[in-house]
């Protein structure tokens, strides 16, 4: 049976979107399902009453009522990396929300390992920024992209590599997982059989012992010199124990 390939995650910078209208929109949603970072959507939101330019208001607006019905998901996932770090302390707005927004789109690929998660993004400084993390399951490709995938069903060369790796990477997690569980089976068999072999085994010496025992008094006394009168009958023993017990003492009092 082939095997099934992961599901699609695609999420977006705040530029993407803002490019966009209701139907190029609808269309990014035939490639997977949506999420867009938190800081994204609180950007657009913002847009909508205090954008620069009346179009860019008009655009945020019609995206925030697609939204509403569109089954995207807003997260706010989150997940630093060192290749994420801001450059500079005293970051301008725009700077901070595409470190915000890098560091979400990780944050998302972390939280679901067994997905591809397709970021979105038409800066590559940013793309090749969210490419040096290395996760498995990330990749990033542009608005154009990701319009040609959903409209021709031509996936990105990019997409396409990183979802071999994911495959590769999620067989041989599975692979390790079942050897893994084979070894615990066959560690709980042996413990087992280990166990029941020797309760055996130590029942059939004490039956061996008994059955000896019983076949010598049957037939004939033990050959042991009887004990002196002198002697009291439980000395020997006793004195065997107590030797066994207080010898390390008697070597540390010497």
């Amino acid at each position: 049976m082939a095997n099934q390939l992961p599901p699609v995650l695609v999420t977006f910078d705040a530029d993407v979107l803002m490019a966009g209208r209701t139907q190029v929109w609808q269309e990014y949603a035939k490639v997977g399902s949506c999420y867009i970072p938190e800081v994204v959507y609180d950007e657009i939101d913002y847009l909508t009453g205090k954008a620069v330019e009346r179009a860019q208001e008009q655009v945020a607006r019609e995206f925030m009522r697609f939204f509403a019905d569109s089954g995207w998901i807003a997260t706010d996932s989150q997940e630093t990396h060192r290749a994420l770090e801001p450059s500079i302390k005293n970051q301008s707005k725009q700077a901070m929300l595409v470190v915000a927004t890098a560091q979400c789109v990780y944050g998302l690929a972390t939280e679901h390992p067994d997905a591809l998660v397709v970021f979105v993004s038409n800066s590559q400084p940013l793309l090749k920024r969210l490419a040096s993390v290395g996760a498995a399951n990330l990749c990033g490709i542009t608005g154009a992209m990701l319009l040609n995938w959903a409209r021709k069903g031509e996936r990105p060369a990019a997409a396409t590599q990183q979802l071999q790796s994911l495959m590769r990477t999620l067989a041989e997690r599975k692979s390790s997982q079942r050897n893994r569980s084979r070894i615990d089976d066959a560690a709980s068999k042996t413990g087992t059989r280990g166990g029941s072999q020797l309760k055996s085994e130590s029942s059939f010496s004490k039956t061996n012992k008994t059955g000896f025992s019983e076949s010598r008094s049957s037939t004939s006394r033990p050959k042991t010199p009887p004990r002196s009168r002198e002697e009291p009958p439980e000395m020997a023993p006793a004195v065997y124990r107590m030797k066994h017990i207080t010898a390390p003492k008697k070597q540390g009092g010497g």
